[in-house]
C-alpha cells in the first residue's frame, strides 16, 4: 500500500525550469511524485527537469495531454517514454486505434488517459462530447480499459461512480481538481477535497495551486503539503 505521501502528485505549474528546480527541492521529499504540464514541457527543457526529478530520486507523471494521429501519438510516445518518466498522459478522445499505439510505443512508462478536462461546465461537455461529463467518462474509461491503458484522468465526482465497477476494480485513477477547503477554486468546475479524492477511490491527487501558490493564511508550499498529508491521514487510518 501507498504511504500518504506517495498518493500526492504535485503539478509544478511554473514557466521556467529554474522555478521549477527550486520548487521541486523545497517540497522533496514530502512529495516523490511531480507532474510536468504542458507550461514547462513548452519551455524545450522537459528532459532537463525530468533528469532533475529522477535525480533526486522521485517519480516524474508527464501530463502532455497527447491528441493526433495513431502513428504520430505512437512516435511521441515512444520519445517521452525514452525519457524514462513513470507515466504520461493522452486524450481517450484521440481515439482507440490512437490508444493502442500509445500503448504499443510505451516502453516502461505507463498511459493514462484523459476523459473530461475538470474545468470543463456541463454544458461544455455536451456540446463538446454530446453527453454528461459522468457518461462521456465512463465511456472513455470503457475505451481506455478494452485498449490497454493503464488508467486514466476523471474528476472525484466520476472516480467515485467508476471505482464501484468490478471492471475497473485494477484501473488506475488520477484525480485532479483537488482543492481543500483552506484553498481557491481557480478555474476548476468538477472539484473536491483530498479527504473526498480518497475516500471516492482516487489511486493519486493532483495537486496544483493549492501547494505552489498557497493562501497567506497558510503561509508556505510546506504547510500546505503537510495539511494535505493530515486530511489524508484522517482517512485512511
Amino acid at each position: 500500500m501507498k504511504n500518504n505521501t506517495d498518493k500526492i502528485m504535485v503539478a509544478i505549474d511554473v514557466s521556467d525550469v529554474e522555478s521549477a528546480k527550486k520548487l521541486i527541492k523545497t517540497l522533496y521529499p514530502r512529495v516523490k511524485f511531480f507532474k510536468i504540464g504542458l507550461e514547462l514541457i513548452n519551455t524545450g527543457k522537459a528532459p532537463e527537469l525530468v533528469n532533475f526529478i529522477h535525480g533526486l530520486g522521485a517519480r516524474v507523471f508527464y501530463d502532455i495531454k497527447l491528441n493526433d494521429i495513431p502513428n504520430t501519438v505512437g512516435k511521441a510516445v515512444k520519445v517521452i517514454s525514452g525519457f524514462g518518466v513513470e507515466m504520461l498522459t493522452i486524450h481517450a478522445s484521440s481515439g482507440s486505434d490512437a490508444i493502442r499505439s500509445a500503448v504499443k510505443n510505451r516502453g516502461q512508462s505507463k498511459i493514462i488517459g484523459v476523459t473530461v478536462l475538470t474545468s470543463l461546465k456541463e454544458r461544455d461537455c455536451r456540446n463538446i462530447f454530446g453527453n454528461t461529463s459522468l457518461k462521456k467518462v465512463i465511456q472513455f474509461a470503457d475505451m481506455l480499459l478494452k485498449n490497454g491503458a493503464d488508467g486514466m484522468v476523471c474528476s472525484v465526482v466520476e472516480a467515485r461512480i467508476i471505482r464501484k465497477l468490478k471492471r475497473f476494480k485494477n484501473f488506475m485513477i488520477i484525480t485532479p481538481g483537488i482543492r481543500p477547503a483552506w484553498a481557491e477554486n481557480n478555474d476548476q468546475e468538477r472539484m473536491a477535497t483530498p479527504r473526498e479524492a480518497i475516500l471516492a477511490g482516487a489511486d493519486y491527487l493532483v495537486i496544483g495551486r493549492p501547494i505552489i501558490k498557497p493562501p497567506q493564511s497558510i503561509g508556505s508550499s510546506i504547510r500546505a503539503v503537510q495539511l494535505v498529508i493530515e486530511e489524508i491521514e484522517k482517512v485512511m487510518r
